[in-house]
């Protein structure tokens, strides 16, 4: 019990409470009826509505990626942030998970505003929804491990194995094929295609650009650089090593469970000391020593 909650788990419990509240005291914010839920406090205050910016929007960007339209809305949003978000917060971090949610459910939004600013009959309304961070976690999982292999229920029923790598492109392809669709046929639908594309797009992005440089949260001011190390060789050629973004693990020991980290990071030092020396270690394995020393 003294051990600090998940990344995860926090978003996840912050999303059913914020629920619970909706229900309790804001029940007009779940009825499909379009004007109902405009009237409601959720419509008017705290969802994102593309159609309709406001000055609230600032706060807006934020409040909408807790709020849901419904138990089906939250299940299907909760079963993506617990276990994608399991998946990916050893890699990366509790406080960089949290912070890829919430940018990531930035981008999300800002896509849909853009979306909406051209093609308002197909894209502008209220949005609520943690489906963009969902997407921005999906993004990163996939660009850093493409070739690790998940199950997945194809319409809830049929068992299928396949790469991450194929996850993160069908993904792509069926939010492009909904948005062009949707301009096609002039004639939106109540999913936020957009936004979902910009949350994958961005969970890329942030493989791609910060992954290397220390992650998101490095920006905030007295926030850790968290370090990445290699994560052994991917599958293919070397030139295809150098092309495919798989990416490294953390190192930061505030980050990572206590005994992973001793058994992934500080054991194999262990032993090249004993081998080697103690002056066989690089910089890099002297910091990690000496953080496993202060955890001891």
């Amino acid at each position: 019990m003294q051990q600090p909650w998940s990344g995860w788990a926090i978003l996840l419990t912050i999303n059913v409470v914020v629920f619970l509240l909706q229900v309790m005291v804001d029940s007009s914010s779940l009825a499909t009826h379009m004007p109902m839920f405009e009237k409601s406090i959720v419509g008017q205050w705290l969802a994102l509505d593309s159609g309709q910016i406001s000055w609230l929007l600032p706060m807006q960007l934020f409040t909408y990626q807790f709020l849901h339209g419904g138990v089906w809305h939250l299940l299907m949003n909760g079963l993506g942030l617990f276990f994608i978000g399991r998946a990916l917060e050893p890699s990366i971090g509790r406080q960089e998970i949290i912070g890829l949610y919430l940018v990531s459910g930035v981008v999300g939004a800002l896509f849909q505003l853009g979306f909406a600013a051209v093609f308002p009959a197909q894209f502008a309304g209220p949005m609520v929804g943690a489906s963009a961070g969902v997407f921005g976690f999906m993004g990163v999982l996939a660009r850093l491990f493409p070739y690790r292999e998940v199950y997945l229920l194809l319409f809830f029923v049929l068992p299928i194995r396949l790469k991450l790598h194929w996850v993160f492109w069908g993904s792509f392809a069926i939010a492009m094929v909904s948005i062009l669709a949707a301009i096609r046929t002039e004639a939106g639908d109540s999913v936020a295609h957009a936004a979902h594309l910009g949350g994958l797009l961005y969970g890329a992005f942030y493989v791609a650009k910060l992954v290397r440089n220390g992650g998101l949260m490095r920006f905030l001011p007295g926030m850790p650089r968290i370090r990445f190390v290699s994560d052994g060789s991917a599958k293919g050629s070397a030139a295809t090593h150098r092309r495919n973004w798989r990416k490294p693990r953390v190192v930061d020991a505030a980050e990572v469970a206590e005994g992973d980290f001793m058994s992934r990071e500080v054991n194999p030092i262990l032993d090249k000391i004993s081998e080697q020396g103690i002056q066989s270690l690089s910089e890099r394995e002297r910091k990690i020593l000496d953080k496993a020393r202060s955890k001891m």
